[in-house]
């Protein structure tokens, strides 16, 4: 086989060819692939007296692995990663101390609402009959009012994270050359 051992490659078919395996997360005998064994050790799992593992990228996609800045490093052989996550209020952009519904603390005077109007005091029903009253003002909101009056609708529903995809099969070469260290 002219291919270096420990090199991975996508592959279309539904099996393996002779002197590759899926990288299937497989525990293999140090003792039967000794030359693999040097080459990848227990970086992927197994116990590193009689056993190995293969990588394992069912589901996963490879990424580089190494430090890409001072706050991001992706060390060979850890699996990090979701393909569902659940957006929380922590996760949201900040919106000044938070968010808070304010009301003017004045008697409307406008029925119309424009760009600069605030929600303002409203008026009283009149007997049976509700007479509607002027219910906005230009002017600053000042009051806060209970956090009860707004609701936010959501159902707290993972959703999902993972791209566009085509499933393949990652195949590593366990015959063939010994790659060379230099």
């Amino acid at each position: 086989m002219d291919e270096y051992i420990g090199i991975i490659k996508l592959f279309a078919g539904n099996f393996a060819p002779r002197g590759w395996m899926f990288c299937d997360g497989r525990l293999l005998s140090i003792a039967n692939y000794s030359a693999v064994f040097s080459i990848l050790g227990t970086t992927y799992g197994g116990d590193g007296r009689t056993t190995f593992a293969l990588p394992n990228l069912k589901g996963k996609m490879a990424l580089g692995a190494g430090a890409v800045s001072s706050n991001e490093n992706y060390p060979l052989g850890v699996v990090a990663g979701t393909t569902q996550t659940t957006i929380l209020a922590s996760n949201l952009p900040s919106i000044g101390a938070g968010f808070q519904f304010k009301v003017a603390n004045q008697n409307a005077n406008s029925v119309t609402p424009t760009a600069s109007s605030s929600v303002a005091i409203t008026g009283t029903p009149n007997g049976r009959v509700f007479t509607p009253v002027p219910s906005f003002i230009d002017a600053d909101p000042d009051t806060a009012i209970n956090s009860k009056s707004i609701t936010f609708i959501g159902q707290n529903l993972p959703m999902n994270n993972m791209p566009p995809y085509l499933g393949l099969n990652y195949i590593i070469c366990v015959e063939g050359i010994y790659p060379p260290r230099d």
